[in-house]
C-alpha cells in the first residue's frame, strides 16, 4: 500500500528551480504558419495535397464526417452526438480500466526524468479538465495497449481522413505492425523527448482536452548535428531517432495548486527554448513550424521530422499513425536503405515512381 501511495500521481510539487533561462535564437527559428483545415468535409483526395508532406491542423477532427448538404441543425445535432460519444468513451475508459497499471515519467527540476507507476483511473483524474487546481507539473504517460485490447475502447468518432488506408494493417508483416492507437496523458509542463518516429510513417495526434505546443525541425544532416544526435552503431529497420536537446528546456509552467483559469496563461516568451549553455549548437536548429493545438483538433505530420510537444495545460489525447500511398515510397525506401539491399536486388519496378516530397513550406 505504501508503494502504491508513493507511486500515486497525487504528488506534491517538486522542489527546486527550473534551469536558468537562455534566450532561444528565434532568428534561426523562422516559424512558418501551419495550415488549418476543417476535417468534417475534407476528403482523402483533397487532403492528399498535404498529407505526410508538412504538419497540418485538422479542426473539428472528433466529430466524424458531415454530409455536404447538412443543415445547421444537422451539424449541431451531430456535434452534440459526437461530444456525447467521446464523453461516454472517456467514462468507460476511466471506469473499466481504472485499476490498470500505468507507467509515467516525472520531469525533475534539473531536466532529467524518473519513471513511476500509478493506476490509469488515478492519472485520468489528475488530467480531468474539471479539476479546479493544477496538478503536479511535468507528468507524462503513454499507454499503447489499452485502446487496442477491446473493440469497445476503440476511439471515435474520427475525421474520415484519419481512418483511411493503412498499409501497416493491410500489407505489413504482423510483427512489424505497431499498436494502432496510443493514449497520451500529461500535466502542464510535460513534454515528449525531441524525436522522430519509427519507419518515417505519417503520424497524427487528436487532442481531446487541454492545449499543447508543437515544434518541428525538418530532418537533415545539419539538423542532426545541431541537435546532438548520435548515430547508433547498429540501426534496425524501424529507425526511431532521439535527441538529448529539449526545445522547451527553459519553459515556465504553472506550479501545482495554480487555479484552473490560470493554468494555460503562459505568456509567449515563457515557452522557452533549448538550454544553449549545455547545447550551444542547438542555436543553429531551424524550427520550421511551431503551432498550438487545442481540444478537438488533430495534428497530422511527417513523423520522419524531428518533433517535440509541450503540454500547456493538463491534456488527454489519442495518437496513431499510418502508411498510405502518400508516404509508402519513403517508408519502403528507408527500410531498403537500412537493410542495405543492393539496387539490383530491388528490381526495376521498385523505381517505377518517385515518392512525394516532404517540404517545409
Amino acid at each position: 500500500e505504501r508503494a502504491q501511495e508513493q507511486a500515486s500521481c497525487r504528488a506534491q510539487p517538486s522542489a527546486g528551480a527550473m534551469p536558468r533561462p537562455v534566450e532561444f535564437n528565434r532568428a534561426a527559428a523562422s516559424f512558418r504558419a501551419v495550415l488549418r483545415l476543417d476535417a468534417r468535409r475534407l476528403t482523402p483526395q483533397e487532403f492528399a495535397r498535404w498529407d505526410g508532406r508538412e504538419p497540418v491542423i485538422l479542426t473539428n477532427a472528433a466529430q466524424g464526417p458531415f454530409a455536404p448538404d447538412a443543415s445547421d441543425d444537422d451539424v449541431a445535432r451531430q456535434r452534440d452526438d459526437a461530444e456525447g460519444a467521446w464523453a461516454f468513451w472517456r467514462h468507460r475508459l476511466a471506469q473499466d480500466q481504472k485499476e490498470r497499471a500505468l507507467p509515467y515519467r516525472r520531469r525533475l527540476p534539473n531536466g532529467t526524468r524518473e519513471t513511476a507507476w500509478t493506476r490509469l483511473g488515478d492519472f485520468m483524474q489528475v488530467v480531468d479538465e474539471a479539476r479546479q487546481r493544477a496538478p503536479e507539473p511535468g507528468l507524462l504517460a503513454m499507454e499503447e495497449l489499452v485502446l487496442n485490447s477491446e473493440r469497445a475502447l476503440r476511439p471515435g468518432p474520427l475525421a474520415p481522413v484519419l481512418e483511411g488506408e493503412d498499409f501497416f494493417q493491410s500489407s505489413m508483416p504482423e510483427e512489424w505492425r505497431p499498436p494502432k492507437f496510443c493514449l497520451v496523458l500529461g500535466t502542464s509542463g510535460a513534454r515528449s523527448a525531441l524525436h522522430t518516429d519509427p519507419f518515417g510513417w505519417t503520424g497524427w495526434n487528436l487532442l481531446l482536452s487541454g492545449r499543447k505546443l508543437w515544434r518541428f525541425v525538418v530532418a537533415s544532416e545539419q539538423a542532426e548535428h545541431s541537435l546532438y544526435v548520435e548515430r547508433p552503431q547498429q540501426t534496425n529497420l524501424a529507425a526511431h531517432g532521439e535527441s538529448p536537446v529539449d526545445l522547451f528546456a527553459t519553459a515556465v509552467v504553472p506550479a501545482a495548486g495554480v487555479p484552473a483559469e490560470r493554468q494555460g496563461a503562459i505568456p509567449g516568451w515563457a515557452v522557452g527554448g533549448p538550454d544553449l549553455e549545455r547545447f550551444p549548437r542547438a542555436a543553429e536548429a531551424e524550427v520550421a513550424y511551431e503551432v498550438e493545438q487545442q481540444a478537438g483538433q488533430a495534428i497530422v505530420f511527417p513523423a520522419s521530422w524531428w518533433h517535440q510537444t509541450l503540454h500547456l495545460t493538463p491534456t488527454l489525447s489519442v495518437a496513431s499513425q499510418y502508411v498510405n500511398e502518400n508516404c509508402a515510397r519513403q517508408v519502403l525506401d528507408g527500410i531498403a536503405r537500412r537493410a542495405e539491399l543492393p539496387e539490383e536486388a530491388l528490381g526495376t519496378e521498385w523505381r517505377g515512381g518517385a515518392p512525394p516530397p516532404q517540404h517545409a513550406g
